[in-house]
This record gives C-alpha cells, sequence and structure tokens, in this order.
C-alpha cells in the first residue's frame, strides 16, 4: 500500500483538517513548512485572525515575529490582548497591520494602566470606540467624547484601525476612562491659578489655599507637573513655587461629613492615604477656563466657598463658582 504523505493531501482534506485546530497552532506548525503549505495556511487565515487564545508565549512570538509581518497586510480584523501587555505587541500591530477594520484587545491592567490604551490607540481616522465589560457594551458617553476629542494633539498616533474594541476587566476600568476622559493636556510649568467668580487669585497663605486680589506674584505661582511622563493619565500634581510642598484634599467618602477642615485644598497637610494629590484639568472653552477635580473615585469638582478652596458636594455646570482660570508664567 503506498504511504500518504500529509504534504501530498489536497487542498480540500487539509481545510478540513484545519477546521479542528487553532490558527495560532495552524501557522506556528505549518507555515514555514514548504511553499505550499505557507500558501494554504495564507488562504485559510484569510482576513481575520484572533490570537486571544494563545497562552504559550513562543507561539505568540511567533506570530507577532513571522506571521504578521508576511499576513498583516490582508487582515481586516484582529483579536489580541491578555495575558500579554499592550507594549508586547502595539509595534507589531503598527507595523504590519495598516489596512484592520476593527481591532478587539482584551486589555489587561495589571500590567497596562487601562488609560494607557487608549493613549496609545486613539486616532484622528477613529471612526467607532466601544469598550465592552462582561459582554455588554458600557460608557457609551465616555467613548464619544474620547473620539471627539481624538484630534486633539495628545492624540497624534497612526492610524491602526477604523473601530476599535476595549475589553475591560472591571468596572474600576471605567470610571478611570471616565476620569481620563474628562481631563485635558496641560504643558508642565508655571501657573497662576484665577477664580473665575471673584476674579481673585489662589494663594498659598498660612493656613490654606486661600484667595486674594492682591497679586503678590511669587506667592500666587504653582508649579504644575504631570504625573507620569508617558502622558496616558492625564493627572497633574499641583505644588507651592516656592516651598515645593504639594496641594492635597482628603479624601471624602459619601457617609462622612464632608466640610471643614477635610475638604480644603491644602499645602499644610500632613500626606497620608486619606489625602489627594492628583487632579484632572476638564477644559470648558478656548479662554483657558477650566473644572479641577480630584482624582479619586466619585470625586466632585473643586470650588470657591468663600475665601477657601473646597472639593464640592455636587457638580453644577452653570456655576462660575467650579471655574478656573489658568495663566502660564513660564
Amino acid at each position: 500500500m503506498p504511504t500518504i504523505s500529509l504534504i501530498n493531501l489536497p487542498r480540500e482534506i487539509i481545510y478540513l483538517i484545519f477546521k479542528y485546530l487553532y490558527k495560532e497552532h495552524i501557522v506556528y506548525s505549518f507555515f514555514e513548512l514548504n511553499n505550499y503549505f505557507s500558501l494554504i495556511v495564507k488562504y485559510f487565515i484569510g482576513k481575520q485572525f484572533d490570537l486571544t487564545k494563545t497562552n504559550n508565549n513562543i507561539i505568540f512570538q511567533y506570530c507577532l515575529s513571522t506571521v504578521l509581518p508576511s499576513i498583516g497586510s490582508n487582515l481586516h480584523y484582529l483579536s489580541i490582548g491578555h495575558p500579554y501587555s499592550l507594549s508586547t505587541y502595539i509595534k507589531s500591530i503598527k507595523n504590519h497591520c495598516p489596512y484592520l477594520k476593527i481591532l478587539n484587545i482584551y486589555c489587561y491592567p495589571e500590567k497596562d494602566d487601562i488609560r494607557y490604551y487608549v493613549a496609545q490607540l486613539i486616532h484622528s481616522q477613529l471612526l467607532s470606540l466601544r469598550f465592552i465589560l462582561d459582554n455588554n457594551i458600557v460608557g457609551e458617553s465616555i467613548s464619544l467624547r474620547l473620539l471627539n476629542k481624538s484630534t486633539d494633539e495628545q492624540f497624534q498616533n497612526l492610524s491602526i484601525a477604523s473601530s476599535l474594541k476595549l475589553h475591560l476587566s472591571s468596572i474600576n476600568d471605567l470610571i478611570l476612562l471616565k476620569q481620563y476622559s474628562e481631563s485635558d493636556y496641560l504643558s508642565n510649568g508655571l501657573y497662576m491659578i484665577e477664580c473665575i467668580s471673584t476674579g481673585e487669585w489662589l494663594i498659598d497663605s498660612k493656613n490654606d489655599i486661600c484667595t486674594s486680589s492682591k497679586r503678590l506674584h511669587r506667592e500666587h505661582i504653582f508649579v504644575l507637573k504631570q504625573y507620569d511622563n508617558d502622558q496616558c493619565c492625564l493627572e497633574y500634581e499641583l505644588y507651592n513655587e516656592q516651598t515645593q510642598c504639594r496641594l492635597t484634599v482628603l479624601i471624602c467618602y459619601d457617609e462622612e461629613e464632608h466640610w471643614l477642615p477635610s475638604s480644603i485644598l491644602s499645602t499644610h497637610r500632613k500626606e497620608s492615604s486619606r489625602s489627594c494629590s492628583k487632579f484632572t484639568f476638564e477644559k470648558i472653552n478656548n479662554q483657558n477656563h477650566f473644572y479641577i477635580r480630584p482624582c479619586y473615585s466619585y470625586a466632585k469638582r473643586l470650588q470657591v466657598s468663600g475665601k477657601r478652596i473646597i472639593v464640592s458636594l455636587c457638580d453644577k455646570d452653570n456655576t462660575l463658582n467650579y471655574r478656573f482660570k489658568l495663566h502660564r508664567i513660564q
């Protein structure tokens, strides 16, 4: 009886065999077997490639280094992600998959901050952005806000896909994305901060951050720094320019009394796990008017109350007490 080799089998039989195998196992086993199988594998892969079931790092790296450079230009749909960090595969996608229509990513926030995915993947040509949690679409208002901001300076990324789907691991991811969508890019530097409701300026007094009509110059100057160098969080810290003390508020929980002294913005508070020193700046208009919000879950905006700056009990868009103007001086 003549010996039957796999290489001699008709394509139809090989395709039937392939249907019982994962695509990543097919490419690892047959892609470089010979030219005949290379063509068969390319045809079988077609325009869709799913790497989310690949837990073997050797196979995953093979797909990135060998397979994507060969078939990436044919792909319209790519699914990838967990348990691999974004930095592991983002370069391969950008270099080898120029015609993707849908990029489906299973995020891994244990290795990458969820905001890093948005910072790296949103671009001006993006038409659709969806967040998926437990197989449900969530955060549609957040998606819309980020799409509207996709032409901003911070999102000048290489166009990868016209549609992006990010699969989240928890509701905390959505909270961080909401916070990120509401913050805007600011350059590190020296600023004076004006209260729109009173026309007075923030000053670091002997007790707390207060407002003053006098422009004492040095006492009114604050250093603004981005918390992370990658600009993926859009969180900022504020320092007194002279003393280099950080501005903080205490984290206020809903069930607690939320007035003096816990909600006051100050540089004289001893920092602890209950203090918050990071803030987001949400731009309101083209006159450098901003809402300022502490970076903890469900935090309300800062507002002027008398001569103090406090964490508000509620958010009111139509109240000037919540608006601050930033004047960059360096």
